[in-house]
């Protein structure tokens, strides 16, 4: 029998796990059933040591003081997979495409400004994906306007999506859907364009808390975050959502993701992980 010193052989109490269960719950929509009990265990135990606490009481204490508020955000961090790529889930962009050529193009060319919301933007592949299929299908718009908002609950990794510097390992996939054209390579790193980070706003934002913002959106990316939830929450968000969208304007969700009966949200499915929210009379013109 193999003993390995603390904190990584201390089983986490069945205290310390409901403590880390409630926080995540309360703060991000986290739903931690007892079957995640061991994945709690593996990516905190890490936390636990380089923070120097020495042990899962000492830690849970700090979660739950006064003093523990921004450590809630590095627990929901660590829980959390910051996993993407630049033009993950392809047919989710050729929906945008679409949608932009097909029925936002007129629009946009007469002066409508273009919103897109990346909702779970991790470390920004996605922003800039989607400001690259912007420029791709509407560059030949005079004076063209157009917005991203991409937000995520993670300060750290926005601070990285912010400076839109990539390894150059990433290079491949951009060049594959011609993504040349708005980066460019410095030695080891792959650079977003400057005409590309200017469209693109990084902000905080806790999904399952209120939305600091009233604005509609053309179209919505929140992909790999509902997974998360429990059903309660997820129909929440997917209301809150569903309500953000302009009539005609299109949700993309993550390849595990469903919205089961998304009439009752006023969508309806057109593609993979894919809805368009429903006119219900209003014109989209």
């Amino acid at each position: 029998m193999t003993v390995i010193n603390a904190p990584e052989a201390d089983a986490i109490s069945d205290e310390n796990f409901q403590i880390i269960v409630r926080i995540a719950k309360s703060y991000a929509g986290i739903a931690l059933s007892e079957k995640k009990k061991s994945l709690v265990y593996s990516r905190i135990s890490r936390r636990v040591r380089q923070e120097g606490f020495g042990s899962f009481d000492a830690y849970c204490a700090f979660l739950v003081s006064d003093a523990g508020v921004d450590e809630r955000q590095h627990l929901v961090s660590a829980l959390t997979t910051n996993v993407t790529s630049f033009y993950r889930e392809k047919h989710h962009f050729a929906y945008l495409e679409r949608l932009l050529r097909q029925k936002m193009y007129r629009r946009i060319e007469r002066g409508e400004e273009l919103r897109i919301w990346s909702a779970a933007c991790s470390s920004g592949e996605e922003a800039y994906s989607i400001a690259m299929t912007v420029m791709k299908c509407l560059s030949m718009v005079p004076g063209l306007k157009a917005k991203i908002l991409a937000t995520d609950i993670d300060s750290d990794i926005l601070t990285q999506a912010r400076t839109g510097c990539y390894d150059s390992s990433e290079s491949e996939a951009l060049f594959d859907e011609g993504g040349q054209a708005f980066c460019r390579l410095e030695g080891d790193r792959v650079v977003m364009s400057e005409k590309l980070r200017d469209m693109i706003r990084f902000r905080r934002l806790n999904l399952v808390e209120p939305w600091p913002f009233s604005s509609r959106f053309h179209a919505i990316f929140c992909r790999n975050v509902a997974i998360y939830f429990d059903r309660e929450t997820q129909d929440r968000l997917w209301r809150n959502l569903a309500e953000r969208i302009f009539p005609g304007g299109e949700l993309y969700l993550g390849h595990s993701e469903r919205i089961a009966h998304p009439e009752r949200f006023g969508l309806e499915s057109i593609g993979y992980n894919a809805y368009r929210k429903i006119s219900f009379g209003e014109t989209d013109s």
